[in-house]
């Protein structure tokens, strides 16, 4: 049985606990140690059970703790070994503590991990599966622009974790936001919208994944309400039922998600 749980998404930072009953990883700790560790403590998880952290970019919302956390419970950070340069300018670990991988698949205990490459202004970001058994997961978010090769990774999974990032219209008519960010969000190196978002289900609702968790919601530009709603309308508009065909949650930003295990 493998686990999967968001325990914080969006632009104030993004952890998600991936396991099973002898393994435990973190992709991204993008919040401050406490922080992080009361998320811990909140999804029942003991944070000496970790045995890797994973990371999917270098930017501040996804490796906040990650410093902290390494050097007090001694956990590696894994790392291709494309991007350990970049990593070892923001995060002040010795190189004993960071674990490289290549371009294979790799293994952390009980699960098969695999990466693939996803198009944002970082200087590399990646999405990962995750395999125990006939049971596969994957997490993509901060998305410029969906790719086949992002949704073949996909749709070996049963459960997604994607980027729902914004409602065009609401990020349009935000005046708090200047023109050039705006035009980073929607570029082809920025974030998702919840139409691109919804398309990428449509064509995964044909393959193995039967439930979806919205990820990196703006706070300032969406809703889960809105995120929810524009998806499970289009879906319907092309045939698919949420519900029935495929299932749809919502990670918070502010509080764990619900806990799946399959």
């Amino acid at each position: 049985m493998i686990k999967v749980q968001t325990l914080s998404s969006g632009s104030s930072g993004n952890i998600t606990y991936i396991g099973s009953d002898t393994t435990g990883i973190l992709v991204d700790i993008g919040l401050s140690l406490p922080q992080t560790l009361k998320r811990l403590r909140d999804a029942n998880i003991n944070p000496k059970s970790i045995n890797a952290i994973l990371i999917t970019h270098e930017h501040s919302d996804h490796i906040l703790g990650i410093e902290m956390f390494a050097k007090r419970f001694t956990t590696p950070v894994y790392c291709h070994r494309k991007v350990k340069k970049t990593l070892r300018k923001h995060i002040r670990i010795d190189d004993s503590g960071f674990t490289e991988y290549d371009d294979d698949k790799f293994i952390i205990g009980d699960i098969t991990v695999n990466f693939f490459q996803i198009p944002h202004d970082s200087e590399f970001c990646f999405g990962y599966t995750f395999t125990l058994g006939d049971t596969t997961v994957g997490i993509a978010t901060d998305i410029g622009k969906m790719t086949p090769a992002i949704i073949s990774n996909l749709a070996l999974c049963q459960v997604i974790i994607i980027e729902s990032n914004h409602d065009m219209q609401k990020l349009q008519c935000n005046t708090k936001y200047p023109y050039w960010l705006k035009r980073r969000i929607v570029g082809e190196r920025g974030h998702l919208s919840n139409i691109e978002c919804a398309n990428t289900i449509l064509a995964l609702s044909k393959s193995s994944v039967g439930q979806v968790i919205l990820a990196h919601l703006s706070e300032e530009n969406n809703s889960p309400r809105v995120a929810y709603t524009t998806i499970k309308d289009f879906l319907t508009q092309n045939g698919v039922i949420e519900g029935r065909d495929i299932f749809i949650d919502i990670a918070p930003q502010h509080a764990i998600g619900n806990l799946y295990c399959i």
